[in-house]
């Protein structure tokens, strides 16, 4: 089968195509044939070899795919041959045309989404939804702001947010990026590539800041979410797309009874029973048109280096999608 392999950490380019045997499930996993692949951001850094949990070379990267059950290994009861399916890899090897996942980590595809939002569902909307829910505990009325507003995360965060009620002020890198997370319900925007933006956080809620704060970009965007953060407030945590850690001083958190959390999302759905209560609440928003997927880019799987090239510039909007 064709697949993308590294052979070395490093830049996009160590990313070779190449032919390798289909793999065989395992006891307890289901093999999909591949439709469409998600591109997320925790490959590039497993690519690069700077991620905590980057795999032993050689590998495949990726860890989310969309498409219909090829083979079923032993042990599984929940799914058949020919069932349409989204499954979600451990660490690695999604961008294939052939991919194995275990049986806990795989869900029903909605019917009335087609492969490519398929393949943008599961990372997105899971990280989303814990980062909100689960580790945010967003409340009605909170004001959310939402950093890389514009990505994947981000407009499943900003329509999430909506659904709980909140007010959202979403932050992006540019006017486009703005547009498109209004166009899918922000109240109010914030151009961070622009000086003085969290100065109007604090103006769009009425001096007090933001209650919660979901971030993935660190650095200065993550310095400027401090100066405005409402007191009392939570901050959760789960990138860093600018290359920088977000740095907060216990000083912050203390004269201002703040708190932050962080968010490994592959270690929340270790519990099988919250993923798949998560993904029931997914399922439910997409089929009652509250909570619609954008498709930045599709890619061929052979062009995934171009793909990483695009996501790293933080220039994109919406998922990036490859197909085999």
């Amino acid at each position: 089968m064709h697949a993308i392999v590294c052979y070395e950490h490093g830049r996009p380019e160590v990313m070779q195509s190449v032919e390798i045997p289909q793999p065989e499930p395992a006891t307890k996993e289901v093999l999909i044939e591949a439709e469409a692949i998600g591109v997320n951001y925790v490959d590039t850094m497993r690519r690069s070899g700077k991620h905590p949990a980057a795999p032993q070379l050689p590998f495949t990267p990726g860890i989310e795919v969309c498409g219909r059950v090829a083979v079923v290994g032993g042990g599984v009861t929940k799914f058949q041959v020919g069932d349409r399916v989204i499954g979600r890899c451990i660490t690695h090897g999604a961008y294939a045309e052939y991919v194995a996942v275990e049986e806990r980590f795989t869900v029903f595809c909605p019917a009335a989404i087609n492969a490519e939002q398929g393949a943008s569902l599961f990372v997105a909307g899971q990280t989303a939804y814990h980062a909100l829910l689960t580790m945010g505990q967003v409340k009605e009325d909170d004001w959310v702001l939402v950093t890389a507003a514009a990505g994947g995360v981000g407009l499943c965060a900003v329509q999430i947010a909506k659904i709980q009620g909140a007010k959202v002020i979403a932050a992006a890198g540019s006017t486009e990026k703005c547009d498109l997370a209004r166009s899918v319900g922000a109240n109010a925007t914030v151009d961070y590539s622009k000086p003085g933006w969290p100065e109007r956080v604090r103006e769009a809620t009425g001096g007090d800041g933001a209650n919660l704060i979901i971030e993935s970009v660190g650095g200065d965007v993550a310095k400027g979410c401090v100066e405005c953060w409402a007191a009392g407030g939570r901050m959760v945590i789960f990138g860093k797309a600018s290359g920088k850690p977000a740095i907060v001083s216990g000083d912050e958190l203390l004269f201002g009874n703040r708190a932050v959390f962080g968010l490994a999302v592959g270690a929340v759905i270790e519990d099988e029973g919250v993923m798949r209560e998560a993904a029931e609440c997914l399922d439910a928003w997409l089929e009652d048109g509250k909570l619609r997927l954008h498709i930045g880019q599709v890619y061929q799987l052979c062009d995934a280096a171009q793909a990483h090239r695009a996501l790293e510039s933080r220039a994109t909007v919406g998922k990036l999608v490859l197909r085999p």
